[in-house]
């Protein structure tokens, strides 16, 4: 974990991602004995954890008129 001070109060704590695979679930497993601060660094870390596993995009255009259409709606 790296971290820097912005200023006036400001952290940023960089995590990779083998660091946050360790941590989410741990910290919310304990999550009846934990302070609110460090129950909101668990839901972050939670979050970043499944968005890292979501590597879906949406293809550009999907939506429009001329987008290609899946080959079981064409006429």
């Amino acid at each position: 974990m790296q971290h820097s001070s912005e200023g006036h109060g400001d952290y940023i704590l960089t995590f990779d991602k083998n660091e946050v695979e360790d941590l989410a679930d741990p910290v919310m497993g304990k999550a009846a004995k934990m302070s609110r601060s460090i129950l909101d660094l668990g839901y972050l870390l939670r979050e970043a954890k499944f968005g890292m596993r979501d590597n879906f995009r949406q293809p550009p255009h999907a939506f429009d008129e001329q987008a290609p259409k899946q080959p079981s709606v064409e006429d």
